[in-house]
């Protein structure tokens, strides 16, 4: 874990996502990347105690979809209470709404997505949470940057912190700069008993065909064997961007070109 730990570390050097007295609730899917961000924060939170007398409190918070009703949580709960983690599951209405707005017979990810914020927003509120922490790691901030070129025609990917006004909550990612080969290692270690993701098209969306692409054509390929670093590192490095950014005069250009 001390890996995890160490990431956590230097995301918020630089990113400045924690600070003392917060209260954090873990989005948790019960699969490796949020099961691990729940543990590795608890630690956190001992290494912040220790060192600097901080006081943060973590709690780990699962929306229950409903897609499956017959999952079994009882080792997963187990675990988490052997570690002497702060965990909850949360009933939901979700797999009724997402049923029914099946479009072209599939279920809307991002309705679901919007659905699970929704949700997560207002348990934390219970909890008297000031931020909401998800598992987000490196390998997906990657994908989403190529997702949205392909997709949307924009070079965006997702921030290591947004402050949302409306709900007063103030969005995470702790594991930002951490690969996801990382993850799978440690979570091999600590023998997560992983719960099956509560989502019928698991396995089958866009961001797990463009990890397959991005992992075969250039993580795997001696050629470019730097790529991952990288694509990583260009992230951050918005001092040597140079793009084509859109202003009055090329609105004109922007619009005749998508009409082709």
């Amino acid at each position: 874990m001390r890996e995890l730990v160490g990431g956590i570390i230097k995301s918020n050097k630089v990113f400045d996502l924690i600070r003392n007295n917060d209260r954090i609730c873990v989005g948790v899917s019960c699969g490796k990347d949020s099961t691990l961000l729940l543990l590795a924060l608890n630690l956190y939170k001992q290494y912040v105690k220790n060192k600097f007398n901080w006081n943060i409190k973590i709690y780990g918070v699962h929306i229950k979809m409903n897609l499956f009703p017959k999952l079994d949580y009882s080792k997963y709960k187990a675990f988490l209470k052997s570690k002497k983690i702060n965990f909850r599951l949360v009933e939901s209405n979700m797999n009724e709404i997402l049923l029914a707005k099946k479009k072209k017979g599939v279920i809307q990810c991002s309705l679901c997505a919007k659905l699970k914020k929704a949700i997560l927003v207002k348990e934390a509120k219970k909890l008297k949470c000031n931020k909401i922490a998800m598992a987000h790691h490196a390998d997906d901030a990657i994908e989403t940057l190529f997702m949205n070129m392909i997709h949307e025609g924009r070079i965006a990917t997702f921030n290591p912190k947004n402050y949302f006004d409306r709900t007063d909550m103030t969005l995470i990612r702790p594991f930002c700069l951490i690969r996801e080969q990382v993850i799978i290692k440690e979570a091999k270690k600590q023998k997560i008993p992983i719960i099956e993701k509560d989502c019928p098209i698991d396995g089958t969306t866009e961001r797990t065909y463009m990890k397959g692409f991005l992992d075969e054509n250039f993580y795997k390929n001696k050629k470019f064997s730097m790529s991952y670093e990288n694509f990583l590192i260009s992230l951050l490095n918005g001092k040597q961007s140079k793009l084509w950014f859109n202003n009055a005069d090329n609105k004109d250009l922007l619009k005749d070109y998508n009409q082709k």
